[in-house]
């Protein structure tokens, strides 16, 4: 690894190298090419830092180093710190690198790494956004009737209700009711302008294609929700490709849509408007998260680690909230 960083040529890749080849790290064939690629997105956040690390850290500059590395939630954050001390002990065992700035990084806290402009492309911040977005990609799609989107756009809607992936491919139109849909032993209420959607997608029957001319094409008959002009079902693989190629389809190479993300959204929004009406969220509160989050925890420590990523999510999308 080579760099010019304030005018002078610096060459740290003889420590790495040496390091690398200590076997000091343990690793397999196949987790050689993400190592390298840990290496490669170290070295260019090094770069913004302007110093190479053997030169010694701030905490400050580690915390600007983590961040140019895009850590968007704990787990990464305590991978790559973990990685990164374990080099800075190789070093200060073989006399190339102070104590002091091994400890400097144990100084550094996941709250301290803002991360912010991961977030805009991680979650919707609301219900508006995500809205924003679809409208968006349909104007910018130019297609002859925004019908044809209609499977991937109710996926979306089931996504921010809090429904899975595999929860929503199994949803029947039976459980599809007026003003809310009962499936997976999930009673839902969404707002009027979901209800309305997903019931008119559940009675359609066609929507027009443009292809040589324009067609009618026809849903396949199904008792279940998701199905298309081709099948009576969608699994979740097909479903998060056919999520992707939606967000694809205004022509912008951006990942928009992930069911993951569009998931998280929702339940993130629900929490703070939770939190609104019933004050903080507290650590160590299990029923009250599991309950929040829909899902079970093996332990207070993981769904700790949940709400972290839930208070970075309101800090960054709703800073008045704090304090």
């Amino acid at each position: 690894w080579e760099s010019e960083i304030g005018g002078r040529h610096v060459d740290n890749s003889s420590y790495r190298s040496q390091y690398i080849q200590s076997g000091n790290e343990n690793i397999s064939e196949q987790s050689i090419a993400v190592y390298d690629a840990f290496w490669k997105r170290l070295q260019k956040s090094e770069d913004a830092v302007g110093k190479p690390m053997e030169d010694g850290y701030t905490t400050e500059e580690y915390v600007k180093l983590i961040d140019g590395m895009n850590v968007s939630n704990i787990s990464a954050f305590l991978t790559y710190k973990s990685k990164i001390n374990r080099y800075l002990k190789w070093l200060n065992g073989n006399g190339l690198l102070d104590q002091e700035f091994v400890d400097n990084l144990r100084l550094v806290k996941y709250d301290m790494v803002p991360s912010y402009h991961v977030y805009d492309t991680k979650y919707f911040k609301d219900f508006h956004s995500l809205q924003q977005s679809i409208e968006d990609t349909l104007w910018a799609a130019e297609r002859i009737d925004d019908r044809i989107f209609s499977t991937q756009i109710t996926a979306i809607y089931l996504a921010w209700c809090g429904y899975t992936a595999e929860e929503a491919v199994s949803i029947k139109k039976d459980e599809v009711f007026e003003d809310h849909i009962d499936s997976s032993g999930h009673k839902c209420f969404p707002n009027d302008k979901i209800m309305e959607y997903i019931k008119d997608y559940r009675d359609a029957t066609e929507y027009e294609s443009q292809g040589r001319g324009v067609i009618t094409l026809k849903y396949v008959y199904s008792d279940l929700l998701l199905r298309t002009c081709r099948a009576d079902s969608v699994d979740t693989k097909t479903l998060r490709i056919m999520l992707r190629g939606f967000g694809k389809s205004s022509g912008e190479e951006v990942n928009l849509f992930t069911y993951d993300k569009i998931y998280w959204s929702g339940m993130f929004n629900r929490a703070y408007i939770y939190e609104l009406e019933n004050g903080e969220i507290k650590p160590g509160d299990v029923e009250t998260m599991e309950t929040i989050f829909q899902q079970k925890y093996p332990s207070v420590a993981v769904a700790n680690k949940r709400l972290r990523d839930y208070q970075k999510f309101k800090e960054h999308f709703f800073p008045e909230a704090k304090g």
